[in-house]
């Protein structure tokens, strides 16, 4: 199972409103609680399984990337609800895992975005210099998502360039 919901939207924290901060955890954290909830007692009946989240660059760096402080807090606690799934369900030989895509060429960075300056200054705060494709984030998940990762859980793929390093 791949958890790759997610919405975001830009505002500060001072223009924020909890109705803000609900929607974003609604679909970013509590939609992937559910859905999982729901799918891991199948994989336990099966004694296998793969999960993997998508949680993003901003919940490591604190934001940085586009979004506000409710985006980075969503992905955040999506890293430490798997990391402690991982432990629960690994004796199933489910394992669970995320990634943490930074910039990527997707609709919702695009709609984000703006324009091509805005593009042009976010890749040349990049160490590789460029915005990543989607290709480069779909191949780990296929990865973590086949049998060869099945000593791989409760871990963090970080996939942005080199806009943070752990």
């Amino acid at each position: 199972m791949v958890n790759n919901a997610g919405i975001t939207q830009r505002v500060t924290v001072h223009d924020m409103t909890l109705n803000d901060m609900k929607k974003i955890f609604t679909v970013n954290m509590f939609g992937t609680f559910l859905i999982t909830k729901a799918v891991v007692e199948v994989m336990k009946e099966k004694k296998y399984g793969r999960i993997v989240s998508l949680s993003s660059v901003s919940a490591k760096r604190g934001g940085g990337v586009f979004g506000g402080a409710h985006y980075s807090a969503s992905k955040a606690a999506l890293l430490g609800f798997s990391k402690n799934l991982a432990r629960e369900v690994a004796e199933y030989g489910i394992t669970v895992n995320c990634v943490c895509p930074g910039a990527i060429n997707t609709d919702i960075r695009k709609n984000m975005n703006g324009t091509e300056e805005d593009d042009i200054k976010l890749a040349q705060e990049i160490p590789m210099k460029r915005i990543g494709e989607v290709f480069e984030v779909a191949g780990p998940i296929v990865f973590l998502a086949s049998k060869e990762a099945g000593y791989i859980t409760g871990e963090d793929i970080d996939i942005n360039g080199g806009s943070h390093m752990d």
